[in-house]
């Protein structure tokens, strides 16, 4: 298995029409087709079920290149499910500290909150000199790093999308996550983003999990068997 350099995220919605055991088969069939694309490294499935009003499941999906990326995202887009949204990027190092950014190990065991958003800087951001875009970058990731228990996703995309990155983080506990933010709100960095919504927050669990809980138990009881 290779190295995963490119990740992505698909939030969908379930149609009114699949919102039964025809569905939950279809979305299972989906993921376990999809996990065997060549390149993909892992899948993961999300709920976001009472979080966001566009999108009721998810997936982030870690695979070796962009073309093994979209092939799985094609299969999963072909299980009938609705793409509300997709947020995906490079993994590489960062011009400031020359490190990726990336805690997170995968494949490896998920925590039980994902919370993933792109940004994008401001035009001010890049005529600044580049020492001084340093000094505020390291004071940022300072900050963080005060926060333990939660792992950060830096991904890249500058050119590539309507965003220039994507940050995703994993914590147990949301409440933490939410005092992260609200301290980086402080640092010097923040005046220069110009964007970092939407915001998607979601809840990992095994595959059956997530099925159930968006699908409901009785659609999923012959399913997972």
């Amino acid at each position: 298995m290779g190295e995963a350099r490119v990740h992505g995220f698909l939030f969908f919605r379930v149609p009114a029409g699949l919102r039964n055991s025809r569905g939950a088969e279809r979305t299972k069939r989906a993921v376990e087709a999809a996990e065997q694309t060549a390149g993909v490294v892992a899948i993961y499935p999300y709920s976001l079920i009472g979080l966001r009003t566009d999108a009721e499941i998810g997936f982030w999906v870690a695979a070796e290149g962009l073309r093994a990326y979209q092939a799985s995202a094609r299969t999963l887009i072909h299980s009938g499910l609705e793409l509300a949204s997709t947020l995906w990027g490079f993994i590489r190092p960062s011009q400031y500290t020359g490190r990726t950014g990336t805690s997170v190990r995968i494949p490896g065991e998920r925590l039980r909150y994902l919370i993933v958003y792109p940004f994008t800087k401001t035009h001010e951001w890049y005529q600044l000199p580049e020492e001084e875009r340093r000094r505020m970058m390291i004071e940022h990731a300072r900050v963080g790093h005060r926060f333990e228990g939660i792992e950060q996703l830096l991904l890249y995309s500058t050119g590539l999308a309507d965003w220039e990155f994507v940050v995703g983080y994993e914590t147990d506990d949301p409440e933490r996550f939410s005092e992260l933010v609200t301290a980086l709100r402080s640092t010097a960095a923040r005046p220069y983003t110009l964007r970092d919504t939407p915001i998607f927050t979601a809840r990992y669990g095994p595959l059956g999990e997530i099925l159930e809980e968006v699908f409901g138990a009785e659609a999923t009881a012959d399913v997972m068997r």
